[in-house]
């Protein structure tokens, strides 16, 4: 019987473009990478068993409870060899285990203890021999010399949990992650950030290396029940809790705390070890809850805990935990037990929180890395010894190289019409626009008091604004764009029709711009102006801060000229014809796409975006976005027929020209979904094409980006970094923690600014373009340089950034926003708590008047 791997494994078949050969360009630099050599691997059989739990489904919990029991352990110790359990349903051996092809045990959880009336405990565990798991085949395929297959997966598949045996019985571990809560921090809202171990199996050229990294997540705060709600609320004290809890709405905000494990005191020592499960909360309090006791008396809760274990309840109004088994306890009797993962979205106030743990200069990562390492300990791991798998104890050094730089254009009149960046960033100073727009048609509103902030300060923001725009070359006619202050007693669509109008007049001409001056950067009003203006009236938006009006400072005002002109419909920066190497070449249509899922445990629907090149430089793009399911990463048919027609009739439109060629950049596809793009997007896009015109059948070329992966790169010298120890831009590996035969690469294109850079993960699935390996790599690399709201060179690659973008303002085009975000848990820790999933509707339609630009920038 052939192994099989988990349903939910992250790896997958692929038969993925081979690797043409590698580039040659750029500077030859020496790396560090966070990989480390797997020296040897188990050269003797391993066997595979199938583990099945009473009649499956059951928890993970009760899974591992049974597993660990002294009557199996025993049973499978017989052999003396150490049995590997992936926790769910796979195990393995090193060579067959003494009991055969099939062990069936009966397992009592409650052997030594009381039984309890009509309640078993009892649970049947059958294992069976499933299939050998081959190891040869492994070191075939790392030296090219036999193709992926099930086989292959199933090896590597072994070899991860082969690694995570021995640390994931001291450590807390989290799929490859393994935590401790030694050393957290505590972030605002009840939960505190742990810092961990990131450890996986990797397969590339001739070797199998281990990749390990830091891990950082965020878990629930340990302690009383009622201490951790009152920082989840944002309250002062227990006493604010209770009156909060008091009301639905507050009540509302325990939905987040469903399934946490907790404990209790109040029975004696010998209670504390076992643990209940929050089911949900009651309507009523202590006070108010009955039940009839044994001697047939009706008692409300809160008396029982007064008459059997002399407690008075101080806070009997609120809800009650409610458990699956029908168990009620009070809320400020609870305890959590430490280690429970939080598993949602975290508010923007805590994701700076965690930007300021996780941010590590690349020394003290490397530092960080190598500390791991020997806290995982591969040389006195027995588990790892019982199976022959050794791990070097160094990281590996690569060979890479250094890409050069582009050279940028900008417009006639610059202080540099061509410039070529140092160090990933340059000065807009003295420079001019390639292609700015005529400013003529204008209007501010204010979302202020404008006896705080008087319309003189207004006036001077915009003075400045204009001088700005006209210092990068841009015509301004309206000096004088009408402002007004937005009326908390008006609606907002009344509000920003109200500027629309009023800029409308005062020129006789439709608006081009409304610009928003906003007291904070929070989703209100923003997402309602932005609903308004995208959907409503069809006129570009640009929100600035107050604080940053007040200031008027030109360098912020040059940042958002940046971005009013893209949606004007202008270009700021060109790609110099020498450093694009699809100049004067087939017209060639840059795509990139992205699909984003909200918040774990909302019900929300997935967003599917895409962008398209309206230039024949890749300069200015296009967005369509829409609905794409429930959690659904692939594009579904309906989309991308959408998507791809539009842009393709609005790149023609906007050259006169139909390309040949296209290059189709995809965001957030994990690994084992690569094979599904080129099986659904990839047919789906050819058939859009062929829907166009008969017999139309451009070359097209499919690459997924990605940044989720724990690949670092550092400098091995001094030349290799910049002067916070960082590579510098432009630095390309390609060997040695790639693909044993696939076509990828990884790529930092960007300085970083705080921590460690993170290179981006380039993987070509499929390629009829056949660019040569060094002109793609530059073309990639090159569009970093011309993203155009920045002056410097970006992590990402400049369309699947833009789709990105585009996807997040999208949002706020969902049909049912508004109803959704009433049923929000709160906006200070964002998203919601588990909701059913709604009907998907799709979004409400971008206005005409703004395809063809760049909206959403």
């Amino acid at each position: 019987m052939a192994p099989v791997l988990p349903a939910q494994s992250p790896l997958a078949l692929t038969n993925l473009v081979k690797r043409p050969g590698y580039g040659t360009a750029g500077t030859p630099t020496k790396f560090y990478v966070n990989h480390f050599r797997i020296a040897s691997f188990p050269d003797v059989e391993i066997v595979q068993y199938d583990v099945q739990v009473n009649v499956g489904g059951d928890t993970r919990t009760l899974i591992k409870k049974v597993w660990n029991s002294p009557v199996l352990q025993e049973r499978l110790g017989e052999s003396g060899k150490p049995v590997i359990f992936d926790g769910n349903r796979l195990a393995w051996s090193r060579g067959p285990l003494a009991f055969g092809d099939e062990l069936s045990v009966v397992v009592d959880l409650d052997e030594g203890r009381p039984a309890r009336p009509g309640r078993s405990n009892k649970h049947r565990v059958l294992i069976r021999k499933a299939a050998i798991v081959s190891m040869q085949i492994l070191d075939e395929y790392i030296n090219n010399r036999y193709t992926m297959d099930n086989e292959v997966l199933v090896a590597i598949n072994f070899l991860d949990h082969l690694l995570r045996e021995t640390p994931s019985k001291r450590l807390i571990a989290i799929k490859r992650s393994f935590f401790q809560s030694q050393g957290a921090s505590p972030l605002d809202g009840g939960v505190e950030a742990w810092k961990g171990i990131f450890q996986s199996v990797r397969a590339s050229m001739g070797q199998l290396t281990v990749n390990v990294d830091v891990a950082t997540t965020v878990f629930w705060s340990a302690g009383p029940l009622i201490d951790v709600l009152t920082k989840f609320m944002g309250l002062r004290s227990p006493d604010d809790t209770a009156n909060r809890l008091s009301n639905p709405n507050g009540r509302r905000e325990l939905r987040r705390f469903r399934k946490l494990s907790f404990y209790i005191k109040y029975r004696g020592p010998e209670h504390e070890k076992k643990m209940f499960i929050i089911d949900g909360f009651s309507e009523d309090g202590a006070d108010k809850t009955t039940f009839t006791t044994k001697e047939d008396e009706t008692l409300t809760v809160a008396q029982y805990f007064t008459r059997t274990y002399n407690i008075r309840l101080r806070y009997p109004t609120m809800p009650l935990i409610k458990t699956k088994k029908g168990a009620s306890f009070p809320i400020e009797l609870a305890i959590i037990q430490e280690g429970q993962r939080y598993p949602y979205k975290i508010s923007d106030r805590q994701t700076a929180e965690m930007i300021k743990i996780t941010a590590q200069r690349p020394d003290a990562r490397m530092n960080a890395i190598r500390s791991n390492a020997r806290t995982l300990g591969w040389d006195n791991d027995p588990v790892l010894k019982a199976y022959n798998l050794k791990i070097q104890p160094d990281m590996l050094v690569t060979d890479g190289r250094i890409l050069p730089p582009p050279v940028i254009n900008y417009g006639p009149g610059s202080k540099k019409v061509s410039l070529q960046p140092h160090d990933g960033r340059w000065n807009l100073i003295g420079q001019k626009l390639a292609l700015p727009q005529k400013l003529e048609s204008w209007g501010v509103m204010v979302f202020a008091d404008n006896r705080r902030t008087p319309e003189q300060v207004i006036q001077n923001f915009v003075r400045t604004f204009i001088n700005v725009h006209r210092g990068h070359g841009g015509e301004v006619t309206q000096m004088t764009p009408p402002i007004l202050y937005a009326s908390a007693q008006r609606d907002m669509n009344t509000n920003v029709r109200e500027i629309f109008n009023a800029a409308g007049n005062a020129v006789r001409k439709r608006p081009q711009l409304l610009l928003f001056v906003l007291p904070s950067k929070g989703a209100e009003p923003y997402n309602s102006i932005k609903a308004a203006c995208d959907i409503g009236l069809g006129v570009c938006s640009q929100c600035v801060q107050l604080r940053h009006v007040e200031q008027a400072k030109p360098q912020y005002c040059a940042n958002v000229d940046l971005k009013v002109n893209c949606k004007l419909g202008g270009t700021n920066v060109f790609l110099d014809k020498n450093s694009y190497p699809l100049y004067n070449k087939e017209p060639t249509l840059i795509l990139g796409a992205d699909v984003s899922h909200p918040a774990p445990g909302s019900g929300r629907a997935s967003f599917a975006s895409m962008v398209g090149s309206l230039d024949l430089q890749a300069t200015r793009y296009a967005g369509i976005v829409n609905t794409n399911g429930h959690r659904v990463e692939v594009i579904n048919s309906r989309n991308i027929q959408v998507f791809v027609t539009t842009l393709l009739r609005q790149f023609r439109s906007n050259t006169g020209k139909v390309p040949g060629r296209i290059f189709y950049f995809r965001d957030g596809v994990s690994e084992g979904q690569y094979q599904q793009i080129i099986d659904q997007e990839l047919v789906d896009i050819k058939k859009a094409c062929e829907s166009l015109s008969a017999g139309y059948k451009p070359f097209i070329t499919v690459v997924i980006c990605s940044k989720r992966h724990h690949s670092r790169v550092f400098p091995a010298s001094r030349n290799g970094g910049d002067r916070n120890g960082n590579v510098l831009p432009g630095t390309i590996v390609e060997r040695d923690i790639t693909h044993p035969s696939e076509y990828d690469f990884y790529l930092v294109s960007h300085v970083a600014l705080q921590g460690t850079a993170r290179p981006v993960h380039y993987h070509v699935i499929h390629d009829e373009n056949q660019m040569p390996v060094d002109y793609f790599q530059a073309f990639v690399y090159n569009m970093c340089y011309v993203f155009a709201r920045a002056t410097t060179s970006v992590s990402l690659c400049p369309p699947v950034y833009y789709a990105h973008l585009a996807g997040q303002r999208g949002r706020v085009h969902e049909e049912n926003r508004e109803e959704d975000s009433a049923s929000l848990v709160s906006g200070r820790t964002g998203g919601s708590g588990n909701e059913e999933p709604g009907e998907v509707k799709d979004v409400k339609p971008l206005h005409p008047s703004l395809a063809g630009t760049m909206w959403y920038i």
